[in-house]
């Protein structure tokens, strides 16, 4: 849902992309794909940032997109992914690994963070006790809970949780639930959808002739979906939570 999906893997398989496309997703960038699902997320970041601190592992870190919301607030960022991975860019990794197998000693981290990673998994609760394990007493998990974005990279999509879902994982790893962010809402839902139709439609060669009309759909389309979610949104239908919580001993 984040970045390293809707914009790593747009520019590798692009060569037609605009320089001006590309990038970070910003707070106001509504002409870039999925700025709807990434500017919420850059926003639930900025509200549970204060929870971040020490030394911090980015879990399926891809491109790291947000790693700079929390410059200031670490000693030091640091970020694992499969070696398989097509979103991570430019990015330089600490490591390679598998969610549920990370490279660390036990009690190595302050902060575990896991962004738009954990539908990949067929096992959740074993990445979640993995987390435990590297980090210290009292350490945070931050950790992205999808709800209702639309599929993507099958068959490699296994799960979406509610609210309740989430807490009843966390709490049979070890965790205790300490704020719930909710990002997005049905709305952004059918929004995601109407974008990847015209992203698919704005590919190769003739991108020439359909990336400006594409990008100024995309400005309508987006623009309306958030209207509508601040208008009538509903905190129980999210496009997922945000979720903090607090290693137990």
């Amino acid at each position: 849902m984040g970045d390293r999906v809707s914009q790593s893997s747009n520019a590798a398989a692009d060569p037609f992309r605009p320089r001006w496309a590309g990038g970070r997703t910003g707070r106001w960038a509504v002409w870039k794909f999925n700025w709807l699902a990434n500017s919420r997320i850059l926003a639930a970041l900025e509200r549970v940032r204060h929870h971040a601190c020490g030394d911090l592992l980015d879990v399926g870190c891809g491109s790291k997109p947000f790693a700079h919301v929390f410059d200031g607030r670490l000693a030091r960022y640091w970020g694992t992914d499969l070696t398989a991975s097509r979103y991570l860019g430019g990015a330089r990794l600490d490591a390679f690994a598998c969610a549920d197998a990370q490279p660390f000693r036990d009690g190595s981290f302050d902060t575990v963070l896991g962004l738009s990673m954990i539908t990949y998994l067929p096992e959740p609760l074993r990445f979640l006790r993995e987390a435990h394990r590297v980090l210290r007493p009292d350490g945070m998990l931050i950790l992205e809970f999808t709800q209702m974005v639309p599929l993507h990279d099958e068959p490699y999509d296994f799960f979406r949780y509610t609210r309740y879902g989430a807490q009843y994982l966390l709490e049979q790893a070890g965790f205790e639930p300490v704020a719930f962010v909710p990002i997005g809402g049905l709305w952004s839902r059918v929004g995601l959808t109407m974008i990847a139709g015209l992203n698919r439609v704005n590919r190769g060669p003739t991108r020439l002739l359909t990336e400006l009309p594409v990008r100024l759909l995309y400005t309508v389309i987006q623009t309306l979906a958030r209207l509508m979610d601040v208008l009538f949104g509903d905190e129980r239908e999210v496009l997922a939570h945000l979720v903090v919580a607090r290693r137990r001993p």
